[in-house]
Parts: structure tokens; C-alpha cells; sequence
């Protein structure tokens, strides 16, 4: 297991840093389920076109998320075009999505992998656990982006064999964010990480943990692979992007925060790319020792929650170019661009 050490030797330019191409997606005010901003999406390419599930926030109730869809391509001189669909692919409606006064909820940060040819969604359910307003993982499937079915919120083996930070902590009953699927089963299983916010009482920070499954529905082995090491990730790490298969190991784009606390003002959020081993991604082969992404821009550093790149979405283009689409400052939708290795990518062919 790996658990956030960083490699002895690293390279001397930085690889995977992302280059910003600009703002995708605005909130319209107009529009009540928007009107407390746009952010987090994820992104799929799917007949030939990207398409992103947002969250969008209203206002009334407070902080209640649903998830759009927006389609996003480049104009013939290769600026950004977005067009929103209007339409909804998931609103809270589950019992572990809404609150228990019936006032709020959500559903948020979705995540999308295709998986034995079924798109599958990991999102945040905000709904009440014992009575108190919990962020939890849920997952839901679909064939064809627009209709989703519900599977629920996964179950987490208890097991106090496991790693030692699980003794005496249930995975099922504390708040859990940032669930993403690995793209393809790795021996034999469905792999996934997710950031489980331990109490403060065990001095745990919050880390990227992986987690194994049969079926998708019922997890076990339970491992934490990466804690926070680095001062620009010093208060915690979470993940971003689905993993993309490379020749070098899974590549994923986490976030790091640096500050002092949650309520820190001043805490800041980057992205940083990270590489796991292809048949063991609980062993970190890479992680960049700098961030490929910082809070800069006025978009970033100013918003609902200031100081913000929150990677979530990405699609792998023919030509090895990696588009990442990230959350800014929690109140509108960026893109930034980089590509992979020449081993990787077509650049090279025809």
C-alpha cells in the first residue's frame, strides 16, 4: 500500500499540467434551479459529443443541487461552445437525498464512468443520517445519459481487520464524498475511491481511500491510498477526475487543500495529477509534487466558495489531448487542457 509517501526521484518538468482554455458554463440567473451557481460537472463522450451533467445549485431551498445537461465543443477558430439542454438527469427524490424537513437536499458532484457498456453515476447524496444533514455516496446507471435508475448507496464491509484507521469506524454511517469508478474491473473486481470524513476526535484527515466490489452495491477491503503530504494539500485530498488508462498507470486529477480548517477563509483548492499502478491502484507510482492547477483567475479566486479548481470531468480525445472540466470558486464551469505522453497519444500517426 501506498499512503501518500512521494517518490524518491521526480522528474524535472512537471508532466500532466493542465493550460486553461476558459470558462464553459455560467449560472443563469434567470433560471431558478441555477441561480446559485454552476459547478462540478462530470463529462462523457457519447456519440461523438461531450456531454456534461452539472450541478446546479437554487437558491430556495438553500444549497438544493440538481444535476443538468449541457452539451460543450470548439468553434471553427477553437473557442468554446456550450449549449445547456434544459433538461434533468437527476433531482433529489430518494429518501438519502432530501432532508428530513422536507426543506432541502440534494444531489451533487456527479462522477461518470462507463462500465461493461452501462454509463454509471457516483454522486454525493445530501440527505439526514440520524437525524443530522449527511453527505453520503449514491450510485445510479444509465444507457443513455438522459434516464437514470437508482442502485442506492453502496454498503461498506465493517471490519476491523482491515486497515487499522477503520477500527471503530463504519464507512456506513459518516459523511463520504468524491466517489469515482475505475473504468474497468481489476482482478476480477469494480474498483473505487472515495473520501470518507473520518471525526475529528481520530485525527484523521481526509484522504483517498479505495475500496473493492463484486457487484458495485457491497464494498470491501478498504484502503487508504493517499493523505494529504504536501504543504498545498496540507489540510486534505480528495478525488477528482475518473481514472484514464495510460501505458505509465491510472491518471487521475485529485484536489488538494491547503489552509487551516474547513471554515479557514483564506484555505485554498488545487488540482494536482496523480498515477496509480494499473493491476494494483492502491500503489501511488506518482503524485506532482507542485500543483498542475492553481486558483488564479478572477473566476477561481472570487465566487461562492473563493479560491477554487475542482476537477471533475474529463474525455480523452483522439489525439491524446486530455480535457479536464473543474468547478470555479463553486460558481461557474472551466476547461483546461493537456495531453498524454507520445506513447500514449496519435499525435504522432498518418
Amino acid at each position: 500500500m501506498a499512503n501518500g509517501s512521494i517518490p524518491s526521484t521526480l522528474p524535472t518538468v512537471q508532466p500532466y499540467q493542465l493550460e486553461r482554455r476558459g470558462v464553459l458554463l455560467r449560472p443563469d440567473l434567470s433560471n431558478p434551479y441555477e441561480q446559485g451557481g454552476v459547478l462540478n460537472p462530470a463529462a462523457v463522450l457519447h456519440d461523438g459529443v461531450t456531454f456534461l451533467l452539472y450541478r446546479a445549485v437554487a437558491t430556495v431551498p438553500p444549497n438544493y443541487s440538481r444535476i443538468l445537461i449541457a452539451t460543450c465543443s470548439f468553434g471553427p477558430q477553437g473557442e468554446l461552445q456550450a449549449k445547456k439542454l434544459n433538461k434533468v438527469a437527476l433531482e433529489p427524490q430518494a429518501s438519502y437525498e432530501l432532508l428530513a424537513d422536507g426543506q432541502g437536499g440534494g444531489v451533487e458532484d456527479p462522477r461518470i464512468t462507463l462500465l461493461d457498456g452501462v454509463y454509471y453515476m457516483t454522486y454525493t447524496a445530501y440527505g439526514t443520517l440520524n437525524g443530522v444533514a449527511t453527505p453520503r455516496i449514491a450510485i445510479a446507471k444509465s444507457h443513455d445519459l438522459f434516464a437514470w435508475e437508482r442502485l442506492g448507496l453502496p454498503h461498506f464491509q465493517v471490519d476491523a481487520k482491515g486497515d487499522p484507521h477503520l477500527s471503530g469506524n463504519d464507512l456506513n454511517r459518516m459523511p463520504n464524498k468524491d466517489a469515482i469508478l475505475f473504468p474497468e474491473r481489476i482482478g476480477g473486481r469494480y474498483c473505487m475511491m472515495h473520501r470518507p470524513m473520518f471525526p475529528h476526535s481520530s485525527g484523521l484527515p481526509q484522504s483517498i481511500w479505495i475500496s473493492w466490489s463484486e457487484d458495485l452495491l457491497y464494498w470491501v477491503d478498504h484502503e487508504l491510498v493517499l493523505a494529504p503530504a504536501l504543504p498545498w494539500e496540507s489540510l486534505k485530498v480528495g478525488g477528482g477526475t475518473p481514472p484514464i488508462r495510460t501505458t505509465e498507470g491510472w491518471l487521475t486529477y485529485y484536489h488538494g487543500v491547503e489552509g487551516s480548517a474547513d471554515d479557514d477563509p483564506d484555505r485554498r483548492y488545487h488540482a494536482g495529477a496523480l498515477l496509480l499502478a494499473l493491476d494494483d491502484p492502491t500503489r501511488v507510482l506518482y503524485r506532482s509534487p507542485l500543483p498542475v492547477l492553481s486558483p488564479e483567475s478572477a473566476d477561481e479566486t472570487t465566487g461562492v466558495v473563493s479560491n477554487v479548481v475542482f476537477p471533475t470531468g474529463i474525455v480523452q480525445q483522439p489525439d491524446g489531448r486530455l480535457d479536464v472540466y473543474y468547478g470555479m470558486a463553486d460558481q461557474a464551469i472551466g476547461l483546461a487542457t493537456s495531453y498524454l505522453p507520445r506513447a500514449d497519444n496519435q499525435r504522432d500517426k498518418g
